[in-house]
């Protein structure tokens, strides 16, 4: 029936999770039905984009082409300082090659506008030309493939980077190596500086008049005003103009000098196309269809036989989830509109222009593809709404602890450091515990390490660690003042008498000497309880031996006087003596009971171990008391093995402990009852068993009937002295063998084990 439960609660279980994966994969099949009218929607906005579209790359192809000619314009302080290097044949600081070195001392030349000096002025112009060297000779050339030919007119010294002969641009003789150098490549630019520093560009190709003029706009002067150096006349004077140097730029590969331009093509007709696409109608579908999945995630659980949201999808942590809600955000800007369009248009795979299938067959292979792309967006959806709906149903602190990873590892690491901290704060004083000691202070040495090499701030941070410190140690302080007063105040009421107290607290470094305190007092308790019982056992003893001595020695004494009457027949003198005799002999027995259970209770009973078949030994004794049994109307059942079993013992205690069982059997047991004695011999011990069905109510327990002096009926009236079962208990204890019994009900049963002896 239970079973039958389970396994009908576990079927609704994935019922609900099929349903709610059926219902998800017919909602991503409806969204195949509006990529049709989107794709005709986003036709009509490209075609309104068009135009705006064109002006924007040609207003960006622009820009573009004026920050390639500044780059231009660095490029030619930068070749004139390289040139001017390898003519003086050393490494020259640029303020040493574009700066005048005469500077006037007048308080207007020597303070600018903002107060800076020259020397300041000296520093920063440095540092303008090393960034614009870096600039062009490790990013101008290698981002644009640029070739250039720089050469000096007074001197004739040249740079180039290029074994083509662009210098061919130069001279008039060289014509037909120019125009052969024209088609070879889409840009070039020949720049030219007088003596006065003032450029021109008498031939360029490749780029418009317009920016061509915009380069001779350029200058060095209006560079500095930018760097809020703010005195445009005063830097004017002191550095010198580029003179006397003409330069020759080349560039082969149109897409070379416009590589950002055409990135910038392709991005914004990207950018049009998804923004077509998203006006069109993707953007509505997909806030439409994420709305519905999230009221499916909300209403579905509502439908109790489903059982929705209470399996591990409910418990899905919010990291999980909600990286998957953020793969799904780039997912709809990079993919979706690229998804309806290739799907609308048949490009998606290209499997039937391909002849790898039909039109039929690839169209149901792109429609399930598309389904199982919406679909794993729908389940993503699906499971973050029912992670959330979870919020609303546990208390937020349950559900940061089990819907959360983060709050699960700060929760270890709470656990881990609060770990650590008890073991930090817990010495063990019962023994030497160096290591710990060792760690501790090999923590304290490195932390101080790292504030002296942190300079100021580590200062700061030493101050801060000595308060948190002292803080830590005052309060381990109290917490040990604390537990040395809790373990004093209970080592001083133990000391008065108080053996009940416990201490429960943790009591940290003292546990060892609260653990030792506990253990004297149940020392103590132990002790006084033993005490207790021996002064009760003794006061029972008395009574006992006192109530079995004086009832046959009051026999005794009353049959002596009835003798002495001398007109006693012979009969009744005969009946007398017997009588004396019978109660002289039942004295004699208490009296060795009692010596053998002293001799035994006080360890100094002689044993004399022999090999003795316990078999044979148990036939022997049933055989010579077979006349009591059979007395006691018993029907005994003797089993043991057919072979010897061999065990060390003393073998007249060993007889004596189960003849006592047996004379105990036959006085206690029920008349025409059944009684059994079984020997199990198992592994390397053997088992005896006795037990039989009790005349009387048991009301005792098995440890109270083998103390000395207790029989089973209390009123004492059977004859015998009490100490049958202690003896036979003695005795076993003394040849380390087991002795116990059991009441069970009205059964009474005593198991007795011993070693055999191996051959």
């Amino acid at each position: 029936m239970l079973d039958t439960k389970l396994k009908n609660s576990s079927d609704r279980k994935y019922a609900g999770l099929f349903v709610s994966i059926i219902i998800l994969a017919l909602l991503a099949a409806a969204v195949l039905l509006f990529y049709k009218p989107i794709v005709e929607n986003a036709k009509g906005f490209i075609k309104l984009d068009e135009s705006d579209k064109e002006k924007e790359l040609a207003e960006y192809k622009d820009s573009e082409e004026v920050g390639f000619l500044e780059d231009l314009f660095k490029g030619n302080y930068v070749l004139r300082w390289e040139m001017e290097r390898q003519i003086n044949n050393k490494k020259l600081d640029a303020s040493e090659v574009f700066l005048n070195g005469n500077q006037s001392t007048d308080v207007d030349d020597i303070n600018t506008d903002d107060g800076d000096n020259f020397e300041t002025f000296k520093s920063d112009f440095s540092d303008l030309m090393n960034s614009w060297y870096y600039d062009f000779f490790y990013n101008t050339l290698s981002n644009y493939g640029l070739e250039y030919y720089a050469v000096d007119n007074k001197t004739g010294r040249y740079l180039t980077n290029t074994g083509a002969k662009l210098s061919a641009f130069l001279g008039k003789e060289e014509m037909e190596e120019a125009e052969k150098l024209k088609k070879e490549y889409y840009f070039y630019a020949v720049i030219q500086f007088d003596e006065d520093g003032n450029p021109k560009i008498p031939f360029y190709q490749g780029i418009s008049k317009e920016n061509a003029n915009t380069y001779l706009g350029f200058n060095l002067t209006q560079e500095m005003v930018d760097r809020s150096w703010n005195n445009a006349a005063w830097y004017a004077s002191r550095v010198k103009a580029l003179a006397g140097m003409k330069v020759v730029y080349a560039i082969k590969s149109e897409a070379s000098l416009q590589q950002y331009f055409l990135d910038q093509i392709g991005y914004t007709n990207y950018h049009i196309i998804n923004e077509a696409y998203n006006r069109g109608g993707a953007a509505y579908l997909y806030a439409v269809s994420l709305i519905l999945v999230i009221l499916l995630g909300f209403l579905l659980p509502l439908i109790k036989p489903l059982r929705i949201g209470e399996g591990i999808e409910a418990k899905i942590p919010v990291e999980i989830w909600g990286l998957g809600l953020g793969f799904t955000v780039p997912l709809f800007e990079d993919g979706i509109s690229t998804l309806i369009k290739e799907t609308v248009t048949g490009d998606l795979f290209d499997l039937n222009r391909n002849h790898i299938m039909t039109e039929g067959m690839a169209r149901v292979v792109v429609n399930s593809f598309n389904i199982l792309i919406w679909l794993a967006i729908f389940l993503i959806w699906f499971a973050a709404a029912l992670s959330i709906r979870q919020f609303f149903i546990k208390r937020p602190v349950r559900f940061l602890k089990e819907n959360t990873l983060t709050f699960r590892f700060l929760f270890w690491l709470g656990r881990v450091i609060k770990k650590g901290y008890g073991y930090a704060i817990t010495f063990d004083m019962s023994r030497k515990d160096d290591r710990k000691l060792v760690l501790l202070l090999g923590g304290n040495m490195l932390l101080m390490l790292l504030f002296c090499a942190m300079g100021g701030a580590g200062v700061i941070g030493a101050i801060v660690y000595t308060c948190v410190l002292f803080y830590f140690v005052n309060k381990y302080k109290s917490r040990i003042t604390s537990e040395y007063r809790t373990i004093m105040q209970a080592a001083g009421r133990i000391s008065e008498g108080n053996l009940d107290i416990t201490i429960e607290k943790n009591l940290g470094v003292f546990n060892p000497l609260k653990e030792e305190l506990m253990s004297v007092q149940q020392g103590f308790r132990k002790a006084v309880l033993e005490e207790t019982k021996s002064q009760k056992m003794k006061t029972e003893l008395i009574t006992n031996v006192s109530h079995d001595l004086k009832t046959p020695l009051t026999a005794i004494i009353t049959y002596v006087d009835l003798l002495k009457n001398k007109e006693l027949t012979e009969e009744q003198r005969d009946s007398y003596v017997e009588t004396l005799d019978r109660k002289a002999l039942r004295l004699k027995i208490l009296i060795e009971d009692l010596f053998e259970m002293s001799k035994a209770a006080s360890n100094t009973i002689t044993m004399n171990p022999v090999e003795v078949d316990l078999t044979a030994m148990i036939k022997q004794i049933h055989f010579e008391l077979s006349d009591k049994i059979a007395g006691a109307g018993l029907d005994f059942r003797v089993r043991v093995p057919e072979d010897k079993v061999i065990v060390w013992l003393d073998s007249d205690k060993t007889y004596r402990i189960f003849e006592n069982l047996i004379i105990n059997m036959c006085k206690y047991a029920l008349p025409g009852s059944r009684a059994y004695l079984d020997m199990e011999v198992l592994d390397k011990q053997v088992s005896i068993t006795v037990r039989n069905i009790s005349q009387a109510e048991l009301d005792f327990t098995g440890e109270e009937i083998v103390e000395r002096f207790v029989r089973g009926d209390k009123a004492r009236n059977s004859e015998g002295s009490g100490l049958g079962l202690a003896i036979a208990k003695s005795f076993t204890e003394l040849q380390r063998g087991s002795f116990h019994v059991i009441t069970d009900g009205d059964l009474f049963k005593v198991i007795v084990g011993f070693m055999i002896l191996e051959a």
